[in-house]
């Protein structure tokens, strides 16, 4: 080959690379997902994008699956959907959450021998009789610039039952396609 030739490889390659990390960094991130906490919406080793932009756009709606920075420790991130919106004020009453008074309807939830989860309030802090106030064992209204986010399979999720709201800029993107496994393609 003519050394041009290889030049011009080389440039086109690290253009490339160069276009695919900022798309990355800046537009739609792949995801694996690590748990249980969203079956059966998102499986344990489901790969989803996520797309980074949207929230400069639009707001967050309730029933969109977010990715976010864990609030207990930003190091860690976390995939979750928004049940609660700022100023919504949340409860569980029954198995059932209620916003604003009125029962969610919630199809994503998991569902045993075809009966949908229980949503429980969350636990009492360790060593404490005492629930936080968002454990929703009473009524817990959403501060502004907060999102309540569970996930789909309540009886397994680590969520704003236990940890509470999460911020807005803490937000990273909405899910919106799952990629892997194969048999699993699909829009979120």
């Amino acid at each position: 080959m003519k050394r041009r030739t290889i030049i011009e490889y080389a440039l086109i390659a690290i253009v490339a690379i160069v276009l695919a990390l900022v798309v990355q960094a800046y537009v739609v991130k792949p995801y694996r997902i690590p748990s249980a906490s969203m079956n059966d919406t998102l499986l344990p080793g489901d790969r989803v994008l996520v797309n980074r932009l949207v929230y400069h756009f639009r707001d967050v709606h309730r029933g969109d699956i977010i990715v976010f920075r864990y609030p207990v420790d930003t190091h860690w991130v976390f995939i979750k959907r928004v049940v609660g919106l700022p100023g919504d004020t949340l409860q569980t009453k029954g198995g059932l959450l209620y916003v604003n008074g009125k029962q969610l309807s919630e199809p994503y939830i998991r569902k045993v021998n075809g009966v949908p989860e229980t949503t429980d309030p969350g636990q009492p802090a360790p060593g404490t009789t005492m629930a936080p106030p968002w454990s929703l064992s009473k009524p817990y209204k959403v501060p502004s610039g907060n999102y309540f986010a569970m996930g789909d399979n309540r009886t397994q999720s680590d969520d704003s039952r236990t940890w509470g709201p999460v911020p807005a800029k803490d937000l990273i993107g909405r899910a919106f396609f799952v990629y892997w496994p194969l048999t699993r393609i699909r829009r979120l």
